[in-house]
């Protein structure tokens, strides 16, 4: 799917810039993608969903207090707030304006492909979390909207598990332990938001960043990552920069967020549950 000619047509005569659009990647893509057509492209991205109608925008919103509709300007400054030397540098985004109350950004233009899950990219991936978890942030929730105390988050993601349409007709809800500590987290973690290039390799999407428990952030790493090698590779890279954390007691409530959350795609509760329990 294509964005339409017509807001093609009203994006190039906000930004000045005549476009090329992009189609999107899945059905619930969350911008409308296109390449200015200049000698130094850019890609413009216009926010496409919304919490009032999707599922994963609506749960940053509900658990993490976070809608970057509604700060769609300071969104661009938390890439300086990141660790330094990050092996997957974060690429800058810059706000554009509004066009017609939807917020629309632009980064710089890369030629380089989307990643795909391996080796080489799960050590580097292993390598990218241990360097943000290496630092604990001061509470979970935003740093742009509301922090919250640790101690806080047992009672948050209970009530948002139990006013969960997907969860009406469980018998009992998950315990949430408090968690260790918080850092940085991408819940929505794929490896299509990163990209390899000529000049190595860049980190493309990071609009979702949150802060969030660290064995939140854990267990969706451990979702993401199917083959042994590739685990393998990930724990490996890790460990060099942070220690071991146990999960076992936190794996379940963490899983069902991770679920109500559709981070995971529509799948079956059942299914997701059962993902094997590897990492730590």
């Amino acid at each position: 799917m294509y964005p339409d000619p017509a807001l093609t047509h009203r994006v190039e005569v906000f930004t000045g810039h005549a476009l090329a659009p992009l189609p999107l990647a899945w059905d619930d893509s969350a911008n409308w993608l296109w390449r200015t057509r200049d000698e130094a492209p850019q890609l413009l991205k216009l926010a496409r969903t919304h919490p009032a109608q999707d599922p994963f925008w609506q749960g940053l919103e509900r658990l993490f207090g976070f809608d970057r509709w509604r700060c769609p300007e300071a969104l661009t400054r938390l890439v300086g707030a990141l660790p330094t030397q990050l092996p997957l540098p974060p690429l800058p985004l810059t706000y554009l304006g509004a066009l017609h109350q939807t917020p629309l950004w632009s980064l710089p233009w890369s030629d380089g492909a989307s990643a795909r899950m391996g080796e080489v990219f799960a050590e580097l991936l292993g390598s990218q979390l241990g360097h943000l978890h290496r630092e604990a942030v001061s509470g979970w929730g935003h740093p742009l909207e509301t922090v919250w105390p640790l101690s806080q988050w047992p009672r948050r993601a209970h009530d948002f598990l139990r006013y969960h349409p997907r969860c009406a007709d469980w018998e009992a809800l998950p315990d949430f332990p408090i968690p260790s500590r918080a850092v940085w987290c991408l819940p929505d973690l794929r490896a299509d938001q990163f990209l390899c290039g000529a000049t190595g390799w860049l980190w493309s999407d990071w609009e979702a960043l949150v802060w969030a428990p660290l064995e939140f952030d854990l267990c969706v790493a451990e979702l993401l990552i199917t083959g042994g090698a590739e685990r393998d590779a990930f724990v490996t890279a890790y460990r060099r920069q942070s220690p071991d954390v146990a999960l076992g007691e936190y794996r379940r409530g963490m899983r069902a967020l991770i679920w109500t959350m559709r981070l995971q795609g529509d799948i079956d509760w059942p299914i997701l549950q059962s993902h094997p329990a590897w990492l730590m």
